[in-house]
């Protein structure tokens, strides 16, 4: 049998290809440089299933204990600041960030479709809205990176939190690089992770096991590159680019870095996350550990996660910092929907919409600073209280990116940025 990819093998335009990727359009993107940009890069640190807030950034220890849990908080560096018990790296680092305990959702139901919302600043309903693109996609369109780098890179899954089953309205052109490894356990070396959707039934599995991406690019056809459509082109361009792959080559850091970061695959994407943006990737997707949805047993689900997530992102907070590139970065830290305040017959916290906890540091945001309040149980907002179209709102500002203007899809539409008038969170700006 031949092993040899052919080119319909190669790339599915507006889909996933042999390396896994989406095609980056960086050659349609519509270029313009940002008026104001607080902020010229973003890391999102997405905690898929939704992370309970009660756990981790707004405990009520003066609760019953079917609503407290079983975490106390700790005082962080900032007075009158607690977080969690079990995040005391951020502890020590929240005069670098912006806890959001008042952005939330109107409804108490809330399914995983919520990240449509949070990774987009829009609404969704269902059989109508459009399937809005993400902020990295909004950036891939209208700020593109440097030739030698892709605009935007994620690595793990994103399509449910994103636009479902559909693509986003912009189309492929402005989707990410994506790197997902075709199980939780396996590694290629000298790279952070196997390219997503790398099928292994095409190739003699022994020997792409022990390959590295760069020996699979170099026994490309280079006729067959040469044929590629122009977008495909550029996509494949990058992934050969030698400032992608030292970006990504994590055994040139320290291994004390990377002990700090966390010597596990979670940690490893946000160490990589932070390299990429020192190479000068504008926008960066790190699907953070496996699942957030604790409706069972979340108590230990936390003690497992918890450190992990502390690690990776204190961690990234103290090199930005000591870097300077934390004043224009946004590192965000969330998920689709907060937990409900009573713990349920099974040690766990079922879905919840009205509010939820947010970091954001970096990019022109204030550190040491909480913007609103919940009520003595984390159930409801009781001052300052965001809808989540506020948030996209305020992170678009951040970027130099008009919320308001009108994007074209790629059926003709025009589809307003952030479709629905809302303040910006003042507040949590420096």
């Amino acid at each position: 049998m031949s092993l040899s990819p052919t080119r319909r093998d190669f790339f599915f335009v507006g889909g996933t290809g042999l390396f896994g990727l989406t095609v980056p359009g960086l050659l349609q993107a519509r270029a313009g440089a940002p008026k104001k940009a607080k902020a010229d890069h973003v890391i999102v640190v997405w905690l898929g299933g939704g992370p309970p807030h009660q756990d981790m950034f707004d405990l009520k220890p003066d609760a019953p204990a079917e609503i407290r849990g079983e975490y106390k908080p700790i005082a962080t560096n900032v007075p009158g600041v607690q977080i969690g018990e079990l995040l005391p790296r951020l502890a020590k680092n929240a005069d670098k960030y912006t806890i959001l305990r008042s952005v939330g959702i109107a409804s108490e139901k809330w399914e995983h479709g919520g990240g449509q919302y949070w990774l987009t600043g829009n609404p969704r309903k269902t059989g109508v809205t459009p399937a809005f693109p993400m902020y990295g996609n909004v950036v891939t369109k209208l700020r593109p990176a440097p030739k030698d780098v892709p605009t935007f890179v994620a690595f793990g899954d994103i399509d449910n939190h994103a636009y479902g089953l559909k693509q986003n309205y912009l189309g492929p052109t402005a989707d990410p690089i994506v790197f997902q490894p075709d199980d939780a356990k396996s590694e290629v070396k000298g790279m952070l992770v196997p390219p997503a959707g790398l099928d292994l039934s095409s190739f003699d599995r022994r020997e792409t096991l022990r390959q590295s991406l760069d020996t699979q690019l170099r026994g490309i056809d280079d006729p067959l590159v040469g044929g590629m459509d122009k977008f495909q082109q550029t996509a494949f361009d990058l992934l050969r680019s030698p400032k992608l792959r030292e970006a990504l080559d994590l055994e040139k850091e320290n291994p004390k870095t990377l002990e700090r970061y966390g010597k596990n695959s979670h940690g490893k994407k946000v160490l990589a996350a932070r390299r990429l943006v020192e190479a000068g990737v504008p926008f960066v997707y790190t699907h953070f550990e496996s699942n957030w949805d604790h409706h069972g047993q979340n108590f230990k689900a936390c003690k497992s996660k918890l450190p992990n997530l502390d690690n990776a992102v204190a961690s990234l907070l103290e090199d930005l910092h000591a870097s300077g590139l934390l004043e224009k970065t946004i590192v965000m830290v969330l998920g689709e929907m907060g937990r409900t305040p009573k713990i349920n017959k099974d040690a766990g916290r079922d879905h919840w919409g009205t509010c939820q906890s947010v970091l954001v540091a970096g990019g022109g945001f204030a550190g040491g600073t909480v913007v609103g309040a919940t009520d003595k149980h984390a159930a409801y907002v009781t001052d300052k209280y965001y809808k989540v179209e506020s948030f996209g709102r305020t992170i678009y500002h951040q970027l130099g990116i008009d919320p308001d203007q009108t994007l074209l899809s790629i059926d003709n539409r025009p589809h307003r940025l952030i479709g629905e008038d809302t303040p910006l969170i003042k507040e949590a700006l420096a």
